[in-house]
């Protein structure tokens, strides 16, 4: 479970880059920016989810 949560974590950090990366050189509302945005925030709603599920265990 932990080798989950780090990899979700690690790959948190890489889209938010990803995303400040495309971003510097676009708009916010270009799909791209968006696309990377809606990713990250999966990942997200993933680790929280398994946060949750933890504690209750």
């Amino acid at each position: 479970m932990l080798q989950l949560k780090v990899s979700v974590i690690i790959r948190i950090e890489e889209l938010r880059l990803q995303m400040h990366k495309i971003a510097s050189n676009r708009d916010l509302t270009d799909s791209k920016v968006l696309n990377v945005s809606e990713r990250l925030d999966e990942l997200i709603n993933e680790f929280y989810s398994r946060k949750k599920c933890e504690l209750k265990n």
